[in-house]
C-alpha cells in the first residue's frame, strides 16, 4: 500500500522479531529535536514564545498585505488592458459599417460615371473624364491637348 516516511510499515508475512526491528528503525527518524529538549512551561518561557509568535504574525501580516496590494493592482491593470482592447473593437463595430456603406456608395457612383463615359463613346468620354477630375478649365485644356 502507501508508505509514509513517518510511519513504520510492517509486513504481515514477516516474523514478529523481524517486525520489531523494522519498528525500531522506523521510529528513530520520527524523533525530533523538540522531543530531546526539556519542555519549559514556566510563565516566562510561555510569554517569550507568545511574543515571538506575535512578531512572526505581524511580519506575515505585513507580507500578506503587500502581496494583496500587488494582486489588486495586477487585477486592476489587467481589466484596463481588456478595456483598451475591447473599447476600440466595440467602437469599430458601431461606427465602421456606416462608414463602409458610404465609401461603397461613393465607389459605386464613381463606377457608374466611368461606365457611362465608356459607353457613350471615345469622343465625349475624354471631356466627361476631365470634368470628373478636380482641375480648373486651363489645366483641362492642357490635358486635352496632350492626350490628343
Amino acid at each position: 500500500m502507501f508508505k509514509h516516511k513517518n510511519h513504520p510499515v510492517v509486513d504481515e508475512k514477516t516474523s514478529g522479531e523481524h517486525a520489531q526491528v523494522e519498528d525500531i528503525k522506523a521510529e528513530q527518524p520520527i524523533s525530533t529535536s523538540s522531543a530531546k529538549l526539556p519542555k519549559d512551561t514556566s510563565p516566562e518561557a510561555l510569554r517569550e514564545l507568545l511574543e515571538k509568535n506575535l512578531k512572526w504574525s505581524q511580519i506575515i501580516y505585513e507580507q500578506n498585505r503587500r502581496i494583496n496590494s500587488k494582486l489588486f493592482w495586477y487585477d486592476f491593470l489587467s481589466w484596463i488592458r481588456v478595456l483598451l482592447i475591447a473599447i476600440p473593437l466595440i467602437l469599430a463595430v458601431i461606427y465602421l459599417p456606416p462608414f463602409i456603406e458610404r465609401a461603397w456608395g461613393q465607389y459605386r457612383e464613381l463606377l457608374g460615371q466611368v461606365n457611362d463615359i465608356s459607353q457613350s463613346g471615345s469622343s465625349g468620354s475624354l471631356e466627361k473624364l476631365l470634368q470628373l477630375l478636380p482641375f480648373d478649365p486651363a489645366k483641362q485644356e492642357q490635358l486635352k491637348s496632350i492626350l490628343k
